[in-house]
């Protein structure tokens, strides 16, 4: 082929590439809260499809905005401030109720099938099971968090009025870690990753045992609007089978999941410390959260365990948290699944292993 001829079937096949990238679809925006107010390496599987390109292949643009935590990520998405919204279930669950004010959204994809809640303290606390929290002040990283409905919950579990304890906001990192040490709080209804988080960066704490019943619980999951579940179910799919694929990737290659956290949130990477030891309490968050992003129970991503679900809003009941049924099809809907689980699953685990950043 001569250079006259090689340059201008080039420059056809540029063309061409044009025409197509000019006709194709917008991405469409879709705005994902993050019930949290910093992206820490426990949220690789909704971070990685996005400098992977597993949104951009649904045609999706995907904004993450942060929140409070979950009760206002949950509120927020109900309100329209945002299109999905990644939240623990209790607070949403009571605001399904029928009467009262109530959230206008529901459940289409299951995240994390155990409790991601714990009670940290300091490691000579005083404090040793919860009964001891009665009177007593436990920090919560904002107002907007389920750690309080958490915190209330485990109390009248333990049989102490849920108004005997305070909930005082104390935030992230450094903030918490002195309003713990100088006794502003005597312990923290934290999210485990987050609590990891402050262990990570040098500050050990020590658990409350909470007991299986409560832990074995589900947790995090996508929730949208009732109407967006009618009318955007393939945004809602196309989310749904870019984070499952993001989950696959974190769990198949942890530390390429860190890094790109990392690059994409810099801020989230532990400062002052040796690299390899900032890596090693990177994983240490990420692999404490994907511990539970899996159940030997299914091995379909984002399914619901129905008789977990029942026993989550029984158990609700029982504390007194719920004061009226709400039936499993209000709170989810796993209409969906089938269709974001569509995708070659070992070319993912494929990629993964051989992703080099």
């Amino acid at each position: 082929m001569s250079g006259l001829t090689r340059r201008s079937t080039l420059g056809l096949l540029a063309g061409s590439a044009f025409v197509s990238s000019s006709q194709a679809a917008p991405l469409k925006k879709v705005r994902i809260l993050i019930p949290s107010k910093e992206m820490n390496e426990g949220y690789t599987p909704f971070v990685c499809p996005k400098y992977l390109g597993y949104y951009e292949q649904e045609g999706i643009d995907a904004e993450f905005l942060f929140t409070g935590g979950s009760n206002e990520a949950a509120i927020s998405t109900s309100a329209n401030a945002g299109d999905i919204g990644i939240a623990s279930p209790a607070q949403s669950v009571i605001g399904m109720q029928p009467s009262g004010p109530q959230l206008d959204v529901k459940y289409f994809y299951d995240c994390v099938y155990r409790s991601i809640w714990t009670i940290a303290v300091s490691p000579d606390s005083p404090i040793k099971s919860v009964k001891d929290l009665k009177g007593k002040r436990l920090g919560v990283v904002s107002m907007g968090s389920a750690g309080i409905t958490f915190g209330k919950t485990l109390a009248t579990e333990a049989g102490i009025d849920p108004n005997a304890l305070a909930f005082i906001p104390v935030g992230y990192g450094a903030q918490a870690a002195t309003s713990l040490s100088h006794n502003l709080v005597d312990g923290l209804s934290y999210s485990s990753q987050d609590a990891a988080k402050l262990e990570a960066r040098g500050f050990p704490l020590r658990y409350i045992e909470l007991g299986e019943g409560f832990a074995s619980l589900p947790d995090v999951g996508l929730l949208a609007r009732q109407e967006w579940i009618a009318d955007e179910p393939k945004t809602l799919i196309g989310v749904g089978r870019a984070i499952a694929k993001g989950h696959i990737f974190s769990v198949v290659n942890p530390e390429a999941a860190v890094k790109i956290n990392w690059k994409l949130y810099p801020e989230s990477m532990p400062q002052n410390m040796p690299y390899d030891e900032a890596l090693k309490g990177g994983l240490m968050v990420q692999q404490m959260r994907m511990k539970i992003w899996q159940t030997p129970k299914t091995d379909v991503e984002g399914a619901f365990i129905a008789s977990d679900w029942k026993r989550m809003v029984d158990y609700l009941k029982d504390q007194g948290m719920l004061k009226q049924d709400v039936p499993l099809d209000r709170v989810y809907t796993d209409k969906f699944i089938k269709d974001i689980n569509d995708f070659d699953k070992a070319a993912i685990e494929k990629q993964a292993r051989e992703y080099k950043i």
